[in-house]
C-alpha cells in the first residue's frame, strides 16, 4: 500500500487524486476505515518510511 501512494505520488499525482483512485478501487485506510480522504494521503506520505522510498524512486 505505501509503495503505491508513494508511487503515485512520485509520477505526479495530487493527493486529491490520489484519495479518488484509492476509493475508486475499494482500498481502505491503514486504519481500516472504507474512504481516504486528502489528509490521510497527505499523512502517509509524509512518514519516514515513506520519505526513504520517494528517496529511492529519485534516485533512479
Amino acid at each position: 500500500m505505501l509503495r503505491r501512494v508513494v508511487t503515485m505520488r512520485h509520477n505526479g499525482m495530487t493527493y486529491d487524486a490520489i484519495s479518488t483512485a484509492l476509493n475508486t478501487k475499494g482500498i481502505t485506510t491503514p486504519a481500516g476505515r472504507p474512504r481516504w480522504q486528502r489528509s490521510h494521503v497527505w499523512r502517509l506520505v509524509r512518514t519516514a518510511e515513506a520519505e526513504q522510498l520517494l528517496g529511492r524512486l529519485r534516485a533512479k
